[in-house]
């Protein structure tokens, strides 16, 4: 306990000493009963406070914790965590990092939530025109009712009175897209979709964490942990969810659209959540063109090649034998072809001219005695040639000789 008291004395003083960095007041948001993560790493010193009062430290790599069981420090990550969150937790939370010579510190205003209850929704009327539904939910704290279709709020509700439940009527439109009654709190939320053709149906719910932008050539966003749903999101909009019903993985295509703002793809359960961004332009490539291969000398023993394509994003050119590659070429610049010689070996097997982009490749197969000739052979092909020529020449002038002749003849 001495030896404890006089670090944590040592380590006050220490950053007492040192310049500090001050970071802004960032929100945190928690269910009650979930874990929420001080997004600030500590690896060797630092103090952690709430409201003022110090909850635990860091000193030489040893954590002590006031209440160890709800506050926990992971040394391999650096980061406290508290756990069983209650409505209590809630305040300002502040996170000294002396791991370097500048003091880092980092503020964070927690607010914890209980968790968003299930709305229902009712029937009110079956018969058309006059169709209606209604969706209601115990009310909780700053919690919210709405009506959504296509993205769009079409009402919404709220009250500070949370002995009285909410409810929001809605009039279903013939024909319509289907319709979700929301109800959330600022951190997280329940959905339910509603079928115009089915209003009293009620399908199982989404909870998602609001604050993160969250995922539309293809991807596969993949997820191995149980009970982790995946969203398929962009802005707010969510394209497509999957509950899991078994230990089997997650995964989830999705269509990217040219030109599209940033995807995420969201791994999450009540605890935690992991995203990871993707950019169309980092995923989406044109299909290569396919390669052209041209003589440059077809006469033994320098019998060559040239390979060339037009150029792309990430395209590279290669020659390959037997599964080993030989040469290749690439440019940033894509207005220049990309073009690859190749000196053919005597009787060797047939080499592969290849041109690939992260996503598709083109390959032309180049066999040695389609394109080289040994010199005896080719004199033998150009006297042969040379031959055909001049019997082709005797034979047409013979043939004009003949006719000029009949001509005269049938003339006298």
């Amino acid at each position: 306990m001495r030896l404890t008291a006089v670090l944590l004395g040592l380590v006050w003083v220490y950053g007492g000493c040192r310049s500090s960095t001050l970071s802004e007041v960032k929100e945190l948001k928690g269910i009650v009963g979930d874990v929420v993560y001080l997004p600030a790493a500590v690896k060797k010193n630092g103090l952690f406070f709430k409201n003022g009062s110090q909850i635990g430290s860091v000193i030489r790599y040893m954590a002590r914790m006031a209440t160890p069981d709800r506050v926990q420090w992971d040394r391999s990550t650096g980061l406290v965590s508290i756990h069983l969150l209650e409505e209590l937790d809630s305040g300002e939370y502040v996170v000294q990092n002396m791991d370097t010579r500048e003091v880092l510190v980092s503020i964070y205003q927690l607010s914890v939530y209980n968790p968003v209850p299930r709305p229902q929704v009712s029937s009110r009327s079956r018969v058309k025109p006059s169709c209606s539904v209604l969706c209601s939910v115990e009310n909780g704290r700053e919690l919210t009712l709405s009506w959504h279709r296509e993205g769009r709020i079409l009402s919404y509700n709220s009250s500070p009175n949370l002995s009285t439940p909410l409810s929001l009527p809605l009039e279903i439109e013939e024909n319509s897209a289907p319709y979700s009654c929301v109800a959330e709190n600022p951190a997280r939320q329940e959905i339910f979709l509603v079928k115009p053709e089915e209003p009293s149906t009620q399908t199982s719910g989404v909870q998602q964490e609001q604050g993160e932008t969250q995922l539309q050539c293809a991807v596969l966003c993949g997820e191995w942990e149980r009970a982790h749903p995946v969203l398929a999101q962009r802005g707010a909009d969510t394209v497509q969810h999957q509950q899991p019903q078994s230990q089997h993985p997650l995964s989830l295509p999705l269509e990217i659209e040219e030109n599209s703002a940033p995807y995420s793809c969201v791994a999450e359960n009540p605890a935690r959540k992991e995203i990871v961004l993707v950019k169309p332009e980092e995923y989406c490539y044109d299909p290569v063109s396919r390669p052209q291969v041209s003589s440059r000398s077809r006469v033994k023993p320098s019998c060559s090649v040239l390979c060339s394509v037009e150029n792309g994003r990430e395209l590279t050119l290669s020659w390959h034998r037997e599964g080993q590659i030989l040469s290749y070429t690439s440019s940033p610049n894509l207005s220049t072809p990309l073009s690859l010689p190749l000196e053919i070996e005597e009787n060797s097997a047939p080499y592969s001219c290849v041109t690939a982009n992260p996503v598709s490749n083109e390959t032309v197969t180049v066999r040695p005695e389609d394109h080289c000739f040994d010199r005896d052979t080719r004199s033998l092909l150009v006297a042969a040639t040379e031959a055909f020529i001049g019997i082709l020449f005797i034979v047409l002038m013979g043939t004009y000789i003949c006719f000029m002749i009949r001509s005269n003849t049938l003339g006298s």
